[in-house]
């Protein structure tokens, strides 16, 4: 290996371990959420595909082929994948559409394809492998292989021009601008790959490898030194779609869901002095309307609205902090009175504070 080569390697190494660890920390956290495991496949996928890149470019497969295994598969998921996580990452707790499932259904057909190819001989494997990787222009397999490079560049370049659609209304600059740099380094990492398939050079193959690896690792150091970058992106591209969409008219669904995004994600139910003014001003819309949304959408008024998530917070902390004093979990959640907090508490809850929290306890 020259020195070249032995560097990219590092940068890979750090890369697969590091997508790994990120993937087993959405399902061994104390908090699960709902789609913690689709998270932690979907890193898995990462970090397996990394590896498999590297085999390629440091030409491993020539005499373990079997450690390309659902390379093909792999590779044309990553990207329906990616863009299912942004989805979720605007829609936290939603269920997945159907629009973006149906696109991993050829998924199928390749991992049977490659199940096959698996159950060979090895020796068939072997060459199998050399006859395709050593000179791809000139297999048939190489449309499979296009097919799949078409598909991730695709959703790629959907990613990116949805996030400069929302940089140029200026949401969340600074984290846009750092989510662009990472898509543009993943698209020119896949181009750098696609050279391969003409120049038969393996470094190209190892340089994409390093550069998807190199997104990685920004990620994690972004992820840990700036806990709450990731909440500023995803807060911006939301401003940004409900612009659009208020743009075309007084869409009472969207504003709804604007609604639940600010409550959720940026906690406003928190501010004692919380007014119908204030929101309606949050979501561009005059007061008079937002009731009114309140009471279509949520069969309810502005004071009861606000209450809930006080109280779905309360009793949060209620069961998770033992050791908190209720009065102070009572102001922490927005509330300016232990009396008003232990009114609303026990007429939606049909306990008291006290009472839950020993409930919850058992």
């Amino acid at each position: 290996m020259t020195g070249f080569q032995v560097t990219l390697s590092v940068v890979i190494v750090a890369g697969v371990v590091l997508t790994a660890f990120i993937a087993l920390e959405h399902i061994t956290g104390r908090r699960k959420e709902r789609h913690s495991w689709f998270r932690f496949a979907r890193g898995l996928i990462v970090s397996i595909l990394i590896a498999q890149m590297a085999a390629v470019g440091l030409g491993l497969y020539r005499a373990h082929p079997r450690v390309l295994f659902l390379f093909l598969t792999l590779l044309y998921l990553i990207s329906p994948l990616e863009y299912i996580r942004n989805y979720m990452f605007l829609h936290p707790g939603r269920a997945i559409p159907a629009y973006l499932r149906l696109p991993l259904l050829p998924a199928v057909p390749l991992f049977f394809l490659e199940l096959w190819i698996y159950t060979k001989p090895l020796d068939a494997q072997r060459a199998l492998a050399g006859a395709f990787f050593g000179d791809p222009l000139n297999h048939p397999m190489i449309w499979v292989f296009l097919g799949c490079l078409l598909v991730t560049v695709l959703y790629m370049v959907m990613l990116l021009w949805m996030q400069i659609a929302a940089l140029r209304e200026n949401a969340a600059g600074a984290p846009l601008r750092f989510s662009i740099a990472l898509t543009v380094i993943t698209l020119v990492s896949v181009a750098l790959s696609c050279v391969y398939i003409v120049d038969r050079d393996g470094d190209f193959m190892l340089m994409g490898a390093a550069g998807i690896s190199l997104t990685v690792i920004l990620y994690f150091l972004f992820k840990n030194r700036f806990p709450d970058f990731f909440q500023l992106l995803a807060a911006g591209m939301k401003s940004n779609r409900y612009r659009k969409a208020l743009a075309k008219g007084l869409d009472h669904r969207a504003i709804h869901e604007r609604l639940l995004d600010l409550m959720r994600d940026e906690r406003l139910y928190t501010d004692m002095d919380l007014r119908l003014n204030d929101v309606a001003a949050r979501l561009l819309i005059r007061p008079h309307q937002l009731s009114q949304i309140l009471n279509e959408q949520g069969k309810t008024d502005f004071r009861n609205y606000v209450n809930r998530f006080r109280i779905d917070e309360a009793k949060r902390l209620l069961a998770d902090t033992p050791d908190r004093s209720v009065i102070s979990i009572c102001f922490e959640v927005g509330f300016n009175s232990k009396t008003s907090f232990n009114i609303t508490f026990r007429k939606m809850t049909g306990l008291s504070p006290r009472a839950y929290r020993e409930k919850a306890a058992r």
